[in-house]
């Protein structure tokens, strides 16, 4: 299948099922990633929660 094709696919999915495929791409891309995956921990380690985000702020992120 080409890549245009998955794209077309991905277009006609329900949000929940854009929402399920994105997830499973990351966790493609994280397991592959030796950097990303450090970068990620290291970010879900944070004990400061003044570097947190909250969930609606990085809805609002997305969002733009």
């Amino acid at each position: 299948m080409l890549l245009a094709q998955l794209k077309q696919e991905a277009v006609e999915l329900s949000p929940a099922e854009q929402s399920e495929l994105m997830a499973f791409l990351a966790s493609i891309q994280i397991a592959e990633d030796d950097e990303l995956r450090s970068e990620l921990t290291s970010k879900i380690d944070e004990k400061n929660p003044e570097s947190w985000v909250s969930l609606d702020d990085l809805q609002k992120r997305w969002a733009n």
